[in-house]
């Protein structure tokens, strides 16, 4: 067998080591789990400037699975991962019900991920993945003029920076930004905010936030968006948060609720009662889900499936309206 090339072994932090060493692995496990489940839209490359990523495009239906012609609203999607993991395809199903749900078209992204391509780069690709479908929105039977994202945890980072970044280039606007569970504050490292999580998984937070971005972009707006100011708030497309109760990432979400409110932003926030951080994701992909330790799964709520189904009421409602 080949032996493996060493994740940033510049970085020599035992703590950090031990994770980078073990990501390749957990990335190849999650894939694994990703792929066994049933596929809906195929993943396609997708050209940047400079480089390729790749989407998963879920065209617009009606409930029978029949396409439908003509512009259509986009809704552009973010996983969650920390920057450093999983990919559009684990949300498949989830975007696939929102596609015949709203008769819209959703577009999975799979950005690219840290430690090897830190801050800025998937901020750049979620803007830029946005801009190029606009400027091709005829092609992709795009209607221009309604869009909106949408992310979790680490892709409602995205989410955000992109709402920000439309605004402050002025080339489109956006009808709405959906923040599920979103992490919004890196000043602050796990072990500073009110949480519930395990110890295990406040390490594992800690190196995201770490290999993610250096001490000195920590404050930056697209970084942690609750250090942006209200000029670079003000303008940006209508919001709806949805913390999780029992989740160490809640009280930022609101905090950033009374940031985007203070700038004049239309802001709604649902704290997701005894809801778990990535409960949207856990429940849209059962397989992977079954395969997190028993330990963890103990001290999930057993109505994360129905609240998960809430959320994305939640959500389809929200877009419902401001695409009308």
């Amino acid at each position: 067998m080949a032996r493996r090339e060493r994740l940033c072994p510049e970085i020599t932090d035992p703590a950090l080591r031990g994770f980078l060493d073990m990501l390749p692995d957990l990335r190849a496990y999650n894939r694994q789990m990703v792929l066994s489940q049933k596929r809906f839209a195929e993943t396609t490359e997708f050209a940047l400037p400079g480089r390729k990523i790749s989407i998963c495009f879920h065209q617009a239906k009606d409930t029978q699975g029949n396409l439908l012609s003509g512009l259509r609203p986009a809704l552009f999607e973010f996983h969650g991962g920390g920057f450093m993991m999983g990919d559009a395809e684990k949300a498949d199903r989830l975007c696939e019900r929102i596609a015949r749900d709203l008769g819209i078209h959703v577009i999975g992204v799979n950005y690219r991920l840290a430690p090897e391509n830190p801050f800025p780069a998937a901020v750049k690709d979620a803007y830029q993945v946005i801009r190029r479908m606009w400027q091709k929105s005829s092609e992709y039977g795009i209607d221009p003029e309604r869009m909106a994202v949408m992310g979790y945890s680490a892709g409602a980072t995205l989410s955000t920076a992109a709402a920000m970044q439309t605004v402050l280039n002025g080339e489109f606007s956006l009808k709405a930004q959906v923040l599920h569970y979103p992490y919004l504050d890196a000043v602050h490292l796990p072990n500073e905010k009110k949480h519930y999580d395990c110890d295990m998984a406040n390490d594992v937070m800690r190196a995201f936030t770490l290999l993610y971005s250096k001490e000195e972009e920590r404050s930056n707006a697209y970084v942690s968006p609750v250090c942006a100011s209200s000029e670079e708030l003000r303008g940006t497309a209508p919001a709806l948060i949805l913390p999780a109760e029992r989740d160490s990432l809640k009280e930022e979400g609101l905090l950033y609720a009374e940031h985007l409110r203070a700038a004049g932003v239309e802001t709604k926030v649902h704290v997701m009662p005894g809801m778990h951080h990535g409960y949207v994701e856990d429940a849209a992909n059962e397989e992977a889900y079954l395969a997190t330790p028993e330990e963890v799964r103990k001290t999930h709520a057993p109505s994360f499936r129905e609240q998960a189904d809430e959320a994305i009421r939640l959500t389809e409602e929200f877009l419902k309206e401001k695409f009308e």
